[in-house]
């Protein structure tokens, strides 16, 4: 499959055909229902024109009839109305350091159904492929789905992803794995060369949920991902993301804040960012303090098992101890941002995962810190909590990456 330049295709009259399908397929890609005549308008070309490229996509069970418009009060024939087809489908396959997540959804973003493993926990990357693969053949058989109908699998976990060569650089959640893991090369290979795959790092993939939204066409965008452990960011400017010639951009949770620290990451830094607010680490330091809020119902309770969004219930109750760890991760959060912000200077950050239920102590102080440095205005950012499952967010990000692909492969319009 290749990608095709729509502004190369604009430039040759030869190609005039397959760039006026470029633009009448990318307008399905908001999910949206559209007439002839809605098309016509929209993309700025004659309805005769269009109706032989919604004839062509009709042929290629790309697009499909949703019925007849309702009737208009001047009367006349209801228009015809046409959307993307829910009979071609997509998989996204997440790796998690606890389980195996699969989805499978259509080109309507719609989900059919979906899978979870539990069992994955120290196991070799091979039979985690393989139980993936598996489960992915039994969704398909379940719903009578015939392989010739999937389209795309975008393969995601943590970790350096090179999405040229579907390889897995290193994971420090996985270290065992190895480098330059050939993580899709199984999927590739079961589900053949017309099955469109996409390996991404799990935090880009969250951050594409917001792509589909007009307003990241306009805004510089991190999305701040944080789960199992691990923090990454997805960076955005204006509907792009930053990726770098070794995909390091947004691997902000390795990012050195203190040199000193005693804790070795799995990345082999010393003071890495996210070692610092890790779950291991705010149950350490609750345990140190303990003996200090003997007023404190959570250092009254079972610290080893504290998790971060418990942190931030008990601080949002007013419990001392909360609040001072609380307020303990957001000064490490407002160096990890300053520093993310002399870089990329976004105007908003998206918290995703545990961070996404930070109460407002940790909000009330990170800000504070934030405003120390005399370059900020009053607002350095706009900050948006994002609670939404991870499941569901990759499932979002997977169908933007994988229809953005396809919808560009030359061959989807000839």
């Amino acid at each position: 499959m290749h990608q095709w330049d729509m502004s190369m295709a604009a430039t040759r009259p030869s190609d005039l055909k397959l760039n006026n399908r470029m633009q009448i397929l990318e307008l399905f890609k908001s999910g949206a229902v559209y007439s002839v005549a809605d098309i016509a308008r929209a993309v700025g070309i004659s309805r005769q024109t269009v109706m032989k490229a919604i004839q062509f996509f009709l042929d290629k069970g790309i697009i499909v009839s949703d019925g007849k418009a309702d009737s208009s009060s001047m009367g006349g024939k209801r228009a015809e109305l046409f959307t993307l087809s829910a009979q071609r489908y997509l998989i996204n396959l997440l790796i998690c350091p606890n389980c195996l997540y699969i989805s499978l959804f259509n080109y309507r973003c719609e989900t059919i159904d979906d899978y979870i493993c539990e069992d994955i926990v120290n196991q070799p990357v091979d039979m985690i492929m393989d139980v993936a693969i598996a489960a992915c053949d039994r969704l398909l058989e379940k719903h009578s789905i015939d392989v010739a109908d999937l389209r795309g699998v975008c393969v995601n976990s943590s970790g350096i992803m090179e999405p040229r060569t579907n390889r897995l650089r290193f994971n420090s959640l996985f270290p065992d794995w190895g480098k330059d893991v050939p993580i899709a090369e199984k999927v590739k290979a079961h589900f053949g060369e017309d099955v469109m795959i996409r390996t991404e790092n799990v935090s880009r993939v969250c951050g594409c949920a917001y792509l589909p939204d007009a307003r990241a066409r306009h805004l510089r965008e991190a999305a701040v991902f944080s789960r199992w452990g691990g923090i990454a960011a997805c960076m955005m400017d204006r509907g792009h993301i930053l990726r770098g010639k070794d995909a390091l951009i947004g691997e902000i949770g390795h990012m050195t804040l203190n040199p000193e620290d005693s804790e070795v990451c799995g990345c082999g830094g010393r003071g890495c960012f996210e070692r610092q607010v890790s779950a291991e680490r705010l149950r350490a330091l609750a345990a140190q303090w303990a003996g200090e809020h003997p007023d404190s119902a959570l250092a009254a309770g079972r610290l080893d098992e504290l998790t971060i969004q418990g942190m931030f219930e008990a601080s949002a109750n007013g419990d001392s101890l909360g609040r001072r760890l609380s307020a303990y991760a957001a000064t490490r959060f407002a160096s990890a941002l300053r520093n993310l912000t002399l870089m990329f200077n976004p105007d908003r950050v998206i918290f995703q995962g545990d961070y996404a239920y930070a109460d407002d102590h940790f909000r009330e102080t990170l800000f504070r810190e934030l405003r120390t440095f005399h370059y900020y205005d009053d607002n350095p950012f706009a900050l948006e909590m994002d609670q939404r499952s991870i499941q569901t967010l990759t499932t979002l990000g997977a169908y933007t990456l994988l229809i953005d692909r396809l919808f560009s492969d030359e061959t989807t319009y000839s």
